[in-house]
């Protein structure tokens, strides 16, 4: 398997646990309907697509793959385009949702290692 396609499947696996997360954090029990819990679901999981490539390819990360900032920052570029198809926004928002991806990715572990889900 090549680095890649060890990095996105790291994704994918940050990206359905932080999905996990988000319907275990507000269930349908709280009174949500189904549809709008998976859209919450949905965009949890571009985050946790964001975080598993910034995991992947940043040198200070423990499951570091490859040392890449292109990665990273490509990677912060899919998970905010397929937040924005997500929530249909205009392109304005496509565009600064692309911005925003670009600087997460890059700075990578900087911000990520405050994250805790649990």
């Amino acid at each position: 398997m090549t680095n890649f396609g060890k990095a996105l499947t790291l994704a994918i696996i940050f990206a359905f646990a932080t999905g996990v997360a988000a319907l275990l954090h507000a269930a349908p029990w709280t009174g949500t309907s189904w549809q709008r819990l998976l859209l919450w679901m949905a965009s949890f999981s571009c985050f946790g697509f964001l975080l598993g490539g910034i995991y992947a390819f940043d040198p200070r990360s423990e499951m570091q793959i490859k040392p890449s900032s292109v990665g990273r920052i490509l990677f912060g570029v899919a998970a905010s385009l397929l937040l924005s198809a997500l929530w249909r926004w205009p392109l304005e928002g496509i565009s600064l949702a692309g911005l925003v991806g670009a600087v997460l990715g890059y700075f990578g572990m900087s911000w990520a290692k405050h994250v805790d889900y649990f």
